[in-house]
């Protein structure tokens, strides 16, 4: 494994926290579904979305860090998969039922698998 910088340190760190952070939206939107209590679900979701957007401006600097690891670059460039999934959002939000299922059925479960398979090869970089 490569050395990192400071800053690739940083960088990577954050990005790995980040991960984390979007499926927290994720669960508090889900729990939303079945509490009323959860009164800040559209603006997480809008979040959670505007995060993906981040990542997605991100991944040529981390895939820069991360070049001499084919297996960690492969899994950040199946970023695209989860941005595929939100392909013809727009016409769900008029129907709660839809929505509810595309966000707890598509969507979290595509940017879950996506995420854990970076993150177990990113980790030794946080780590060190």
């Amino acid at each position: 494994m490569q050395t990192l910088t400071s800053d690739q340190h940083e960088l990577l760190s954050y990005y790995f926290h980040l991960l984390n952070s979007i499926e927290e939206g994720f669960d508090y939107v889900i729990d939303s579904f079945q509490n009323l209590q959860f009164t800040e679900s559209e603006r997480i979701f809008s979040d959670i979305i505007s995060a993906f957007y981040h990542i997605d401006s991100s991944n040529p600097s981390i895939l820069s860090v991360v070049e001499a690891n084919d297996e960690l670059s492969k899994e950040i460039a199946k970023f695209d998969s989860v941005i595929k999934t939100l392909e013809g959002i727009e016409s769900i939000f008029t129907n709660p039922e839809e929505y509810h299922a595309f966000v707890k059925n598509q969507l979290t479960p595509s940017f879950l698998a996506w995420k854990e398979a970076v993150q177990s090869r990113m980790q030794p970089y946080i780590t060190h």
